[in-house]
């Protein structure tokens, strides 16, 4: 048995919809655009918050951020440990 949609069921999947649309948009326009009134890391604060970072926490943030966001950024810590190396 299954229930008909209702008329707020279809706005709030327009609206999740639209959310997402426009969050896309977003991180398409401002990829690399510095973030506002943030201060650049360190190497050596990132590697210290890369070094600190937990199966449960990578898990986590791949739910967050995505798989690919992840891997991205792993990627690039390894390359900064391999050139301290």
């Amino acid at each position: 048995m299954t229930l008909e949609k209702s008329e707020m069921d279809y706005a709030v999947d327009l609206l999740l919809e639209r959310q997402a649309s426009v969050i896309d948009e977003l991180k398409r326009r401002f990829k690399k655009t510095k973030p506002f009134r943030q201060e650049p890391v360190s190497n050596e604060e990132s590697l210290y918050y890369y070094s600190q970072m937990t199966p449960e926490k990578e898990a986590e943030y791949r739910q967050l951020f995505g798989s690919e966001t992840i891997d991205d950024y792993k990627n690039k810590m390894n390359k900064l440990l391999a050139r301290r190396r």
